[in-house]
């Protein structure tokens, strides 16, 4: 048996309060199902080109997708998506002077992935958005420094191919980046509640939110064998709050009135809502 990883991030920007990484894993023998899946339902919700987090704000299909893909997780055999989610004010590398922020950022995608590897228990193959960075061999480096961790740990697990991937042509990289960008958005809300976030990505944080049985998404998590956040560093854990995953049956689909509704209060028309399956 192994694992399959997708993983992308959200926020890395030197101005942020925060940024995060997301990753969605499950048992390699699941991936025809996972991308012939996903596919479709991109297209049943009408969904044009690469889903991403940044058109969520146009899109109420891609809305319903991203719970979608947050359904089918939590109530999948052997899915499951873990984030890590930094303060960069509490990040001491993120402002040594010994390495740069963008060492810092890989630092703690290392992390987060040995750890993905480490309770597997097993190899694992991790795809990552492909990123322009200053060293184009960071792909390499997770999966050296990650297995010499491992190592240390006298762990089962194994990172057997860190690959970079166009995100347009990997669904996987795309869900990844939808749940990480709305967990990220509530948290850099959360940090700075003064930041104008938009309306339809408030109804998409709230939607999901329900999903998960919380009334946001700036928490981190108890153990979950579905959804796991984790605070980075260790003076960020339990800021608001630690939660428990209480995962809902049902949330209703967006409609595109609630999406127009949202931009604009001043809206009244009637609306169907429809169930998430």
């Amino acid at each position: 048996m192994s694992r399959v990883a997708f993983a992308d991030e959200s926020g890395f920007d030197s101005n942020k309060k925060c940024y995060s990484i997301g990753v969605v894993s499950f048992d390699f023998d699941c991936l025809a199902g996972f991308e012939t899946y996903f596919k479709s339902r991109l297209v049943s919700h009408g969904v044009q080109g690469e889903g991403k987090w940044t058109k969520i704000r146009t899109s109420h299909g891609l809305i319903n997708f991203t719970l979608d893909a947050l359904y089918s997780i939590l109530r999948s055999k052997s899915a499951c998506f873990d984030a890590i989610v930094v303060n960069t004010s509490l990040y001491r590398n993120w402002s040594s002077r010994l390495m740069t922020q963008e060492d810092a950022f890989y630092q703690t995608y290392t992390y987060l992935l040995r750890h993905i590897a480490d309770r597997a228990g097993q190899p694992a193959t991790i795809f990552i958005d492909d990123r322009t960075d200053s060293y184009p061999k960071r792909d390499e480096m997770i999966e050296t420094i990650g297995n010499h961790m491992l190592s240390q740990l006298a762990s089962d697990g194994r990172l057997i191919g860190v690959q970079r991937v166009n995100s347009r042509e990997s669904v996987g990289v795309q869900v990844a980046d939808l749940l990480v960008g709305a967990i990220n958005a509530a948290h850099y809300r959360q940090l700075n509640p003064s930041f104008p976030l938009h309306p339809a990505k408030q109804l998409a944080i709230k939607r999901l939110s329900e999903l998960l049985g919380w009334d946001d998404l700036c928490y981190d998590t108890m153990p979950s064998d579905k959804f796991n956040v984790w605070h980075f560093p260790k003076e960020y854990r339990a800021t608001p709050k630690t939660r428990w995953v209480y995962p809902a049956n049902r949330v209703p689909y967006v409609s595109e009135i609630d999406l127009i509704r949202g931009i604009d209060p001043t809206v009244n028309s009637p609306v169907v809502i429809r169930k998430s399956a």
